[in-house]
C-alpha cells in the first residue's frame, strides 16, 4: 500500500480531477443519493464525488490507499462546510462492516486495484440489502495504449484497468450480487494545445508522473514529443483540442 500511496500521492491531482467533475455530477446525480443514506466513496481522491454526495443529505466515508490525497480532500470538505469522514484504506480489503452502507460509489477508482475479484467480494460485502451502487471505468484507448507500449512493458493503463470498461466483465465480477445496469460515456478534453494537457497530466496525473520518472532525459523528450503528437491529432478547425475520453458507467442494485 506504501507504494499505490507515494505514486498516487504525487503531483496536483486535484487539477485532473476537477476536469472529471462532469462525470462526477452525472454519479451522484443517477443515484439520488437522499438525507442520511450511508455513502461509501471508494478511492476518493481529492474528495470530490464525497463532497457532492455530503451536499446531497448523505452521510459520507471516503476511502483512499494514499495519505496526501486525503489530506487534500478532508481540506476540500472544510472549503465546503461538509462533515466527511476520510480513512487510509485499499479497496481490496475494506475496513468496515458487513452491509453497513447503502451507497457505494467511486469515479475511476476501484478500477485501478489489481485483485477484481476482491473489489468485487468486498462491494457486495459492505452494500446492504437494497443498496445502490454506482462507478465508472475507462474503455480501451488504443492510440494510449500503443503510445504507453512504446515507452513502458507495463502500459499506464493496462487491459487490467479497462476490464472494468466492459460490460460482460463487470456481469462475470458483480452479477451474482447486483442488477446492474449500463450508461456508455464520453468525457471531452479539452485544451489550448496538445502542449497544455501533456502540462496537466505531466504535472497531475500520477501514472504519467511516475513513468517520466523511470525514463531516462532522452526516453523523456521522446515521449514528450509523442504524447503532444497524439493530442494534437485531436486540433479542432477554431484552434485547440479536443479528445475524447470514453468510459463505462455502471450502476447497481444490491440483491
Amino acid at each position: 500500500m506504501s507504494e499505490a500511496s507515494e505514486v498516487w500521492g504525487a503531483g496536483t491531482y486535484e487539477r485532473l480531477a476537477a476536469r472529471l467533475a462532469p462525470v462526477q455530477d452525472q454519479l451522484v446525480n443517477l443515484l439520488q443519493i437522499a438525507k442520511g443514506d450511508r455513502v461509501l466513496d471508494l478511492a476518493t481522491g481529492t474528495g470530490e464525488v464525497a463532497v457532492r454526495a455530503a451536499r446531497s443529505g448523505g452521510v459520507v466515508t471516503g476511502l483512499d490507499i494514499a495519505e496526501p490525497m486525503l489530506a487534500k480532500a478532508r481540506e476540500r470538505a472544510k472549503e465546503e462546510g461538509a462533515q466527511i469522514t476520510f480513512d487510509l484504506g485499499d479497496v481490496e480489503y475494506l475496513p468496515y462492516e458487513d452491509g453497513c452502507f447503502d451507497v457505494v460509489v467511486s469515479n475511476f477508482g476501484l478500477v485501478l486495484a489489481p485483485d477484481h475479484a476482491n473489489v468485487a467480494s468486498e462491494l457486495a460485502r459492505v452494500s446492504c440489502p437494497g443498496a445502490r451502487l454506482g462507478f465508472t471505468g475507462w474503455k480501451p484507448n488504443p492510440k494510449l495504449g500503443e503510445l504507453y507500449r512504446r515507452f513502458s512493458e507495463e502500459p499506464i493503463e493496462g487491459r487490467e484497468v479497462y476490464e472494468w470498461g466492459r460490460e460482460d466483465h463487470v456481469e462475470d465480477m458483480l452479477g451474482d450480487d447486483f442488477e446492474l445496469e449500463y450508461e456508455d460515456g464520453t468525457l471531452w478534453l479539452e485544451a489550448g494545445s496538445g502542449e497544455e494537457i501533456w502540462k496537466l497530466f505531466s504535472e497531475s496525473a500520477p501514472p504519467v508522473i511516475a513513468l517520466v520518472k523511470q525514463l531516462d532525459p532522452k526516453k523523456r523528450e521522446e515521449f514528450h514529443r509523442a504524447f503532444v503528437e497524439l493530442y494534437e491529432s485531436y486540433a479542432t478547425k477554431d484552434g485547440g483540442v479536443r479528445a475524447p475520453r470514453r468510459y463505462l458507467l455502471v450502476l447497481g442494485r444490491r440483491k
